[in-house]
């Protein structure tokens, strides 16, 4: 993979299993094309399984869990209003993403909405 810039996110990397890969590859009305390897999306320092996004369509994505690779479809996590980069019931902070302003702003690791609200008035 590229140069990873060290943005909180735990970043351990993972191959794609082929056979998931070719399934999630023809999915009517998939949003994502199906990455070859995938980086953990949750904060650094996480408990437990890893997770990356694979695919999503409607209101529900593939997230690949490992230290053993599967996968498990869940929604995207919306607490609080948030565009959160994760599944729903992850683990640790929300890494929110803002997607209401002309340019999508962020992402940032928040606890909820308000400290994301006296992070964006901090400037």
């Amino acid at each position: 993979m590229g140069e990873t810039v060290d943005d909180g996110a735990c970043g351990e990397w993972q191959r794609v299993p082929e056979e998931i890969a070719q399934r999630l590859g023809d999915v009517p009305g998939a949003a994502y094309e199906v990455p070859d390897e995938v980086t953990c999306a949750l904060e650094g320092g996480h408990q437990g399984n890893h997770t990356a996004v694979l695919q999503g369509w409607g209101d529900d994505e593939v997230w690949l869990l490992w230290t053993v690779p599967r996968t498990v479809v869940a929604p995207g996590c919306r607490a609080d209003g948030l565009t959160c980069l994760l599944p729903n019931g992850h683990t640790g902070r929300h890494h929110v993403l803002l997607a209401d302003v002309v340019e999508d702003d962020g992402p940032y690791w928040v606890a909820d909405r308000a400290e994301l609200d006296a992070r964006l008035t901090r400037g």
